[in-house]
């Protein structure tokens, strides 16, 4: 399948899902998270999901690494519509958020942080194939600045479904994820 066509019929799935399958799916998946053995993070990238297209809320990880490592810098994705690019921004607890175009929260200021500092980046997506090839929602901000990262930053995407078949439109500016987390386990690549 192409990502189009993935994109289309997955998240038309995810939006099926009830509000007891959302719960009982992302607890498998917190439980799963959990059970990494993770290297020292110093820089997470994170992002905040659109809980109304029900995309799995990544907070309690990001919660559970912060009671892990308590001095690690949580950033958060900004798109630059200028360049038609992406930066990450680390904020203090009180700044603030603002809903850009796609309606997804972003820092309206912060500290702009370097894209190499990264150890660990949480990639929002759709679904993910049996390469760690991911469908995200098409606009390639990910894909433009993962490669801007250390090549040993590790790359996670959670997914309410188990990674399928070789998506058929893969190019050579697609990144693969390092691990893909879904209800059933957790997924190496």
């Amino acid at each position: 399948m192409t990502k189009k066509a993935i994109r289309k019929e997955f998240i038309e799935k995810r939006l099926q899902l009830s509000t007891a399958e959302i719960q009982n799916r992302s607890a498998e998946m917190i439980r799963h998270f959990e059970k990494m053995q993770l290297p020292v993070v110093k820089y997470l990238l994170s992002y905040y999901p659109l809980l109304e297209r029900n995309e799995f809320n990544v907070d309690p990880c990001i919660q559970y690494i912060k009671r892990k490592i308590s001095d690690i810098k949580i950033a958060w994705p900004k798109i630059m519509e200028e360049t038609v690019s992406m930066e990450a921004f680390v904020v203090n607890e009180n700044e603030l958020f603002t809903k850009n175009k796609y309606g997804i929260l972003e820092p309206l200021g912060g500290e702009k942080i370097q894209p190499e500092l990264f150890d660990l980046v949480m990639v929002p997506m759709v679904m993910s194939d049996e390469k760690g090839y991911r469908v995200g929602y098409g606009k390639g901000y990910y894909d433009r600045y993962l490669p801007r990262c250390r090549p040993d930053v590790i790359k996670i995407g959670f997914s309410f479904f188990d990674p399928g078949p070789t998506i058929e439109d893969i190019d050579e500016f697609d990144v693969p994820l390092n691990y893909c987390i879904t209800p059933s386990g957790m997924y190496e690549f």
